[in-house]
């Protein structure tokens, strides 16, 4: 018993001293910004479905190079990726089936020290707390196996839109990194990350952003500090000189009354919104009209619109072109509304492949907006 409570107050006084003994260290040749990183990173990663997570955790390795500006803020380019795992849950005749593709993901980060934000006195501590946040960009290829899946068990409807060669999207990242300093140069981290991703990434549509959990453990070489500066002690400030005479200024003129022109008459309002097969998401490209839209609206709060879909007659059956049409005509509705605009001044409605508005049948994939002012 005496032993035990021996070891356990070294243990204690050790723990105590290590951050003291570093905070004493702060008398240092170097100043402890800016500096530079480079890093490496090991762990796991999971993205997240209506599969059991435990099972789709997957090794993730990541290379990093950045720097902090001052002790508070910091940045970094940090690049990850190796494999990724998903799956499909209780498919008729078939079960349970896993899949696997490649990716790589590179961000720009923003780093925040906590710790030198919230505890100063001190040039540098043993530990810091490190908010991250950080935008980027999501290659994923190698989408063999999902698509040998569905074309060996038919399961077309299951995973209707899965990517078949590659997909690029957007990552949104939000984490925290547990940071030990070792040495002037050498430090390791822990750092939990959750990234945002686009859509099907998974190979599934789930109509909402995938998300996926990395956990990683990594080594950091630091370097490029600079010499600090001895401290020198400024010569008294000499008597302020006495201010000047104010000058006055002539007021200005009035500027003259501006002439009002007329308001320009409102035009009619037609857009086409075009899509790409089977798919009823607004491109980049057609958002620009959707917009143009909202502000013939929200300039003309009188007037209403009327959104007809159709879906091109060589692709697909008369059923499922119909369906197409009426999706794309209550999404492009219910886009409207979430830009602010009354569902009551807006009509949708479908015609599938029965009308082809357009000679060329590609152009057919389209939503017609029609607009009209109501007096």
């Amino acid at each position: 018993m005496k032993k035990l409570s021996m070891l356990l107050m070294l243990a204690a006084s050790f723990v105590l001293s290590v951050p003291q003994a570093h905070a004493a260290g702060g008398d240092k040749d170097y100043e402890p910004a800016p500096y530079f990183f480079v890093g490496l990173q090991g762990g796991g990663q999971v993205t997240f479905t209506n599969y059991d997570f435990t099972k789709l955790a997957m090794p993730v390795g990541a290379v990093s190079f950045g720097g902090y500006y001052n002790p508070v803020v910091g940045g970094r380019l940090h690049a990850q990726g190796w494999r990724d795992k998903g799956a499909f849950k209780n498919l008729p005749q078939v079960g349970d089936k896993t899949y696997y593709w490649n990716y790589y993901t590179v961000d720009a980060d923003l780093l925040v020290n906590l710790t030198n934000l919230f505890w100063k006195g001190s040039e540098s501590h043993l530990f810091n707390l490190v908010l991250v946040g950080g935008v980027g960009l999501n290659y994923a290829w190698h989408n063999k196996q999902v698509n040998n899946l569905i074309s060996t068990y038919q399961l077309g409807n299951v995973a209707p839109l899965a990517w078949p060669h590659s997909r690029l999207g957007h990552n949104l990242r939000v984490g925290v990194q547990l940071d030990l300093n070792l040495s002037k140069h050498f430090g390791v981290n822990l750092e939990c990350d959750f990234n945002n991703l686009s859509d099907r990434f998974n190979s599934k549509q789930a109509n909402s952003d995938d998300w996926q959990a990395t956990a990683m453990i990594g080594l950091q070489y630091k370097f490029g500090y600079k010499a600090k500066k001895p401290v020198v002690v400024p010569p008294p400030a000499p008597a302020p000189a006495p201010a000047p005479a104010p000058v006055v200024k002539p007021e200005p003129k009035p500027a003259p009354a501006p002439v009002v022109k007329p308001a320009p008459k409102p035009q009619p309002l037609k857009e086409n919104i075009f899509y790409s097969i089977r798919s009823s998401e607004v491109t980049a490209e057609e958002m620009v009209k959707v917009d143009k839209v909202v502000k013939y609206l929200n300039d003309n709060p009188s007037a209403t619109v009327d959104i007809i879909g159709y879906a091109d007659v060589k692709t697909g059956n008369p059923k499922i072109n119909m369906k197409y049409s009426q999706q794309r005509a209550q999404d492009l509705k219910n886009l409207l509304v979430k830009k602010g605009i009354d569902a009551k001044r807006i009509k949708a409605s479908a015609k599938g492949d029965t009308e082809q508005p357009f000679s060329v049948n590609e152009k057919n994939r389209v939503s017609i907006i029609t607009g009209e002012l109501n007096k």
